[in-house]
């Protein structure tokens, strides 16, 4: 299967089309593309987003393959370059992590950065260990095969590592109640130099989808 055929199959595409600003949106861990409906609508068509799900999730929960960060990033690339145009990337939570791996990786396939309740991971070994141990239970819990918890692991530290190597635009955006990734993202607005933050009142882990219009707005400014 190439690049345009798995495009084609299993993304989802919407807004204007040619000559509009081009979104690609990863969902998160134990999420799926629906995460991104609220957020879809309020954009309308004042941009073209395309998404899909991540290996293990939703309409792949069967593929076995890619179910490691560096294989899903790859994945990622494959997809942007088929899109044939730099794109404004945003990840929610994992996808977030997966989506600065991307750019430190492949900064030619990207425009702008945006981040929604994410974070760059851990450098000390002792955390990803416990980090990784939180994404098995969650795998757990939502009844997922063990081997798709290898997604959400944290392997090394190179996206701390490596961090300010990102030289594009990054807008971050957190909802004020979503406590877990509030030290993540003050450590991104220190050490990037092109960022900027966007709290919603209000929201928890998942703003796209409570707070759609607060987002889309906030995204469109990265446009």
């Amino acid at each position: 299967m190439t690049a345009d055929d798995r495009l084609s199959d299993d993304s989802d595409s919407h807004g204007p089309g040619a000559g509009s600003p081009v979104l690609v949106l990863v969902h998160g861990f134990a999420d799926t593309t629906a995460t991104w409906d609220p957020l879809v609508t309020a954009l309308g068509d004042a941009a073209t987003a395309h998404r899909w799900d991540l290996p293990g999730h939703g309409s792949r929960a069967a593929d076995p393959t890619g179910l490691d960060r560096d294989d899903a990033v790859a994945e990622i690339a494959e997809r942007l370059r088929a899109i044939g145009t730099p794109v404004h990337l945003v990840g929610h939570s994992l996808g977030g992590y997966l989506a600065m791996t991307l750019v430190i990786r492949h900064p030619e396939l990207v425009t702008s950065l945006s981040l929604i309740s994410s974070g760059p991971g851990f450098r000390d070994p002792g955390a990803r260990m416990d980090w990784n141990r939180y994404m098995d239970r969650i795998a757990e819990k939502a009844a997922m095969p063990p081997a798709t918890a290898g997604l959400g692991h944290q392997p090394d530290s190179f996206v701390m590592d490596h961090v300010r190597e990102i030289d594009r635009p990054v807008l971050q955006v957190l909802g004020s109640e979503d406590r877990r990734y509030s030290a993540g993202a003050a450590y991104l607005q220190r050490v990037l130099p092109d960022s900027r933050m966007v709290t919603v009142a209000g929201a928890g882990h998942h703003p796209q989808a409570t707070h759609p219009t607060v987002v889309a707005d906030a995204l469109l400014t990265q446009v």
